[in-house]
């Protein structure tokens, strides 16, 4: 058994039943940032902190979440609107999402691991930051995240 299935069997109710979690969404796990991404049918990706995140492994407190990235760019600012989240923030792989400051003086960026539209941050966060760590695949994702249609390719015929 992977990491990531360690990772889901926590939230399971009945143990010999697969979580809702496990049912509608495909996890993958992007070691390099300690992060989890959670596919939902409709591509909708949910990002979250991996089960082997510091966070997670050595249990620190959670003291705040902040979703300004730098001066310039504020993830509580973004706004979609429509069928295909127009207006949203285009985030790459390597975009910050936020900073998460912890006990004993560590803070942590969490990325979006993905490229793709920001369609919201969880602002739970802001109120409840423990929630990243108490409930990371479900209330304590970071973001949800819409990736680019791949793109169609028309033959020459």
């Amino acid at each position: 058994m992977d990491s990531s299935e360690n990772f889901l069997e926590v939230c399971r109710i009945d143990p010999s039943q697969p979580s809702v979690t496990e049912r509608y969404f495909k996890t993958k796990i992007f070691a390099e940032y300690d992060e989890c991404v959670l596919i939902h049918s409709n591509r909708l990706c949910l990002i979250t902190i991996g089960p082997n995140h510091p966070i997670l492994k050595e249990n620190l407190d959670v003291i705040s979440v902040k979703f300004e990235s730098n001066r310039n760019v504020n993830r509580l600012s973004n706004k979609v609107s429509g069928k295909f989240k127009r207006g949203g923030q285009k985030l790459s792989e390597r975009s910050v999402l936020c900073s998460v400051k912890c006990s004993g003086d560590r803070e942590y960026s969490l990325y979006s691991c993905i490229s793709g539209t920001l369609v919201e941050v969880n602002e739970k966060l802001l109120e409840n930051p423990n929630l990243l760590k108490e409930k990371p695949w479900s209330e304590g994702y970071v973001g949800i995240i819409l990736p680019p249609f791949p793109s169609s390719r028309r033959k020459n015929t």
